[in-house]
């Protein structure tokens, strides 16, 4: 018989719904008693037999429900896989390129608290501890099968640190004691780490800051020249934008700065530009409320030399952002302000498997018309515990061993 997808829900090995950190913890005592994936096979094996029997004269109709529940339960829920599957496959012999994935640390010294909108309570000072559990879990995969690098998807540090807002108003900036911190807790696994720029690096930092510091030394690499770079490891290519090539958190002289107050002045009818408090997103709607001030935009230069990198890359690719591109993966509240444009080239080009992003502390998952999946990877400040294991294959797929609140996923080529 064919694939289906009922058979590996019976059998306890698929899920397409997101794992819940409760089930990671069941999962994991139920491998500490043994069962494992030699169980789940049992159990998969078992309802297969009987399923067939059961079901031997299903007609036409049933098998044609079956195949629409298959493209929605995989193609569009990205083979959420359990851990236990996601693990299996990531002890196998052959290995391809393997990597960390961590997003949105944030990290603040001060105690607890929720967003403006009251929609989530962010660990602020916790949120260290989750960056030690992910590089402790970067470090065990690096000591088992292997592990070529760690991508770290922006928003290191909170924007409090730099004394201008929030529970440190007016305190001497604690910027360069917050970010020595994380990197030193980062540092428990030695592996190159590639930092995406988010928009809590620019509420800290200036660009010049942010290339010359040890975000850009020893083994941590934030800009080769600029603050958008790509590499190519085992014939993948990695990309690395910038979403904040214009900002309004870049110093006022740039032009990423006045770029960035036009198109702000242009689209948001709120005073976002001044020192007065209001609702960013009073007055938008639709794919107008991307333009706030915690967005930017990847522009025109940018856009230009990423098409440029694609048309050359000698096999498969994978983008990381801090913001996301495609607003299914989140919401129109958190893309790049030109993600349409962005979208475009990755199109055009054909060769890139995912996206990885961070920024929408919720996480989400989307696969485009096209055949890109969209990954945006669970806040650590938020969630505690969140990172993942990611290896990219031979056949153009890439599995996502999760852990904490990040699922455990298979993205098919």
């Amino acid at each position: 018989t064919g694939f289906q997808p009922r058979l590996l829900l019976q059998a306890g090995l698929y899920r397409h719904s997101r794992p819940s950190p409760a089930s990671f913890e069941r999962l994991k005592q139920a491998a500490t008693q043994g069962a494992g994936i030699t169980r789940l096979r049992g159990n998969l094996q078992a309802a297969q037999g009987a399923t067939s029997k059961r079901h031997a004269s299903r007609s036409t109709r049933r098998r044609r429900r079956n195949t629409m529940v298959l493209t929605t339960l995989v193609r569009r829920s990205a083979a959420c896989v359990s851990l236990a599957v996601a693990q299996a496959l990531h002890t196998r012999c052959d290995r391809g390129v393997r990597f960390g994935v961590v997003a949105d640390v944030q990290y603040c010294d001060i105690d607890d608290a929720r967003n403006f909108a009251g929609t989530e309570v962010r660990f602020y000072r916790g949120s260290l501890d989750g960056a030690r559990r992910a590089a402790r879990g970067f470090e065990e995969a690096r000591l088992g099968r292997g592990l070529d690098f760690v991508a770290q998807l922006g928003d290191l540090i909170d924007g409090q640190n730099a004394g201008g807002y929030g529970a440190l108003k007016g305190k001497k900036p604690r910027s360069k004691k917050a970010l020595d911190e994380v990197l030193e807790a980062l540092g428990a696994c030695p592996v190159t780490h590639y930092h995406c720029v988010g928009n809590h690096e620019l509420y800290n930092f200036e660009p010049d800051q942010l290339v010359e510091g040890p975000l850009n030394a020893n083994n941590h690499v934030i800009a080769s020249g600029k603050l958008y770079h790509a590499f190519v490891h085992d014939g993948w290519t990695f990309i690395v934008l910038n979403p904040y090539e214009a900002s309004s958190s870049l110093p006022k002289h740039t032009h990423g700065y006045k770029a960035a107050a036009k198109v702000l002045t242009e689209k948001n009818p709120n005073p976002v530009l001044s020192d007065e408090p209001c609702n960013f997103f009073e007055g938008l709607a639709g794919e107008g409320m991307r333009f706030v001030p915690f967005n930017g935009a990847v522009g025109e230069t940018q856009r230009k030399w990423l098409a440029e990198v694609l048309s050359k890359a000698p096999g498969p690719c994978v983008v990381f952002s801090h913001l996301p591109l495609f607003h299914e993966s989140c919401s129109w509240r958190n893309v790049a302000w030109d993600s349409p444009e962005v979208l475009e080239v990755l199109r055009e080009a054909g060769n890139v498997v995912a996206v990885v992003a961070g920024h929408s502390h919720s996480g989400g998952y989307a696969l485009d018309d096209h055949g890109i999946h969209h990954v945006v990877v669970e806040a650590t400040l938020t969630h505690e515990t969140a990172f993942g294991i990611c290896e990219c294959l031979g056949d153009g797929s890439i599995t996502i061993a999760g852990e904490g609140s990040v699922p455990s996923r298979v993205l098919a080529p």
